[in-house]
């Protein structure tokens, strides 16, 4: 049975370059026998800038996932490859999960939440290269931030729109589908796969990760996480959790090594 292993990819994965390549190397040799997803905030576009520039930086090419959960979860994406690319390695295009944007389409009022969140001054529109169907991203820089925000839930709350309101590295606002995220996007992909919580582990670093570990999953929160997820895991603290005391892909090695995941021995 496969392994899977799902990571975040900005100062998680990514942030570290040695440790990024240590974890490649360890992770290559059993590629067959494992299902990789890359679970992030960024857009496609984004995460495909972010993969040339690493390459760029390194020399190195990040291992190519089975799934890309994008968007903090409101986009999921698996990759087409070429009759003759025989061992999966070369993306020629992504394909989005149809299923799973019609499963979070349900009950989501995209334009009514829009205009209700334009009503709160202090929220600042992202780029349109961070917006898209399913998401409305906003920057948030305030000393009021606890209260604006739940400010905007109570507001979403009132006018009967079901939305979610995730807050992460003290400035990113998302509001998203109730039916979407890390989290849930995470246990639809598990399911699908045929892989049991037991035999999957979450990676992550900041507040948008929380979903992940919200899963009856394997997790390691790496020690440069921000204080948010840090707050939450002391609050929240399960036993299949574990808080490296290395950064970014270091504390994925140690939490291989720390849950002794046969697979990897």
């Amino acid at each position: 049975m496969k392994f899977l292993l799902v990571t975040d990819l900005d100062n998680t994965l990514i942030g570290d370059d040695q440790a990024t390549i240590a974890l490649i190397k360890k992770l290559t040799p059993i590629r067959q026998n494992l299902s990789l997803v890359y679970a992030t905030g960024r857009s496609l576009v984004s995460y495909n800038s972010l993969c040339q520039e690493f390459r760029l930086r390194t020399g190195q090419s990040l291992l190519v996932p089975d799934y890309l959960v994008t968007s903090v979860g409101s986009e999921i994406y698996s990759g087409v490859y070429s009759e003759t690319d025989r061992e999966n390695t070369l993306v020629q295009a992504w394909t989005r999960d149809q299923d799973w944007a019609n499963h979070i389409s349900i009950d989501w009022e995209r334009q009514a939440i829009a205009t209700l969140a334009s009503a709160t001054a202090e929220l600042l529109a992202q780029s349109e290269i961070e917006q898209n169907e399913w998401k409305l991203s906003y920057l948030l820089n305030s000393k009021h931030n606890f209260t604006i925000i739940q400010n905007l839930k109570q507001k979403l709350n009132q006018a009967g729109l079901k939305a979610q309101v995730i807050f992460s590295s003290d400035r990113d606002l998302d509001i998203l589908p109730k039916k979407s995220g890390k989290g849930k996007a995470v246990t639809y992909l598990r399911e699908k796969l045929g892989i049991a919580a037991n035999r999957t582990l979450v990676c992550g670093d900041s507040g948008n990760d929380v979903a992940m570990f919200e899963q009856m999953t394997l997790g390691v929160i790496v020690k440069n996480s921000q204080q948010e997820l840090l707050d939450w895991h002391q609050l929240h603290s399960y036993p299949n959790h574990y808080v490296s005391q290395r950064d970014c892909a270091w504390g994925i090695l140690e939490a291989i090594a720390h849950f002794q995941i046969h697979l990897f021995a």
